[in-house]
């Protein structure tokens, strides 16, 4: 029980602290999402386009900039969850 509430934790103060860090995570993670979808269609040049302007150009919304955050916090915390050794 004690692991969940500090994924909780993880999820909820990382962005509070560090939010510079969980915004690049999120870009990744974004960007490996919608590129996926080009991926499997076949279309390599719309793959690589996609994956570059959402990874390395800034964001253009404070939405998208949320977004990335959230996006980042949640999949490092569930990381963190998996990873941690329990003993």
């Amino acid at each position: 029980m004690n692991y969940l509430v500090g994924m909780l934790k993880y999820i909820v103060k990382g962005p509070v602290t560090n939010p510079v860090s969980f915004y690049i995570f999120g870009a990744g993670v974004l960007a490996v999402l919608n590129a996926f979808p080009h991926f499997l269609d076949g279309n390599f040049v719309a793959m690589a386009a996609d994956y570059f302007v959402t990874k390395y150009l800034p964001a253009t919304s404070v939405e998208q900039a949320i977004t990335q955050t959230v996006l980042g916090s949640s999949v490092a915390g569930v990381k963190w969850y998996l990873f941690t050794p329990r003993f």
